[in-house]
């Protein structure tokens, strides 16, 4: 019996004691944008692709209904805790328009996407 409540409490002190880890996307997305750009892509192409880079993190896809030609798609500091390290907002279907925030090395993997050429 005295083994549970120490088990118990146990638990109840590593959740108390666990540090609260945010992502502040609309902090970073309020900084100075790394590039922007307009495309003559179509926005899914540009969002599949990105998907589709080989990299260590998958991006999460935020889509809002009443806001059918944008996409926001963000990738965390890695392992779900670290924070945001990039986001990416494409703008209109057609002839897309690209904005990046956030660490270059997660712009040098989606740019072959882009087809443009890039100069900071």
């Amino acid at each position: 019996m005295q083994k549970r409540h120490i088990a118990a409490a146990l638990v109840a002190a590593a959740l108390t004691l666990t540090p609260a880890l945010a992502s502040d996307v609309a902090g970073l997305m309020k900084t100075q944008p790394v590039f922007s750009s307009a495309t003559g892509k179509n926005m899914y192409d540009l969002e599949r692709c990105m998907i589709e880079v080989d990299g260590p993190i998958m991006p999460h896809v935020y889509r809002q209904p009443d806001r059918a030609q944008r996409v926001l798609m963000v990738w965390d500091g890695g392992g779900g805790v670290g924070g945001v390290s990039a986001a990416v907002q494409i703008d209109g279907v057609e002839n897309a328009k690209v904005t990046f925030w956030g660490r270059e090395k997660v712009l040098r993997r989606i740019k072959p996407c882009l087809d443009l050429a890039y100069s900071k």
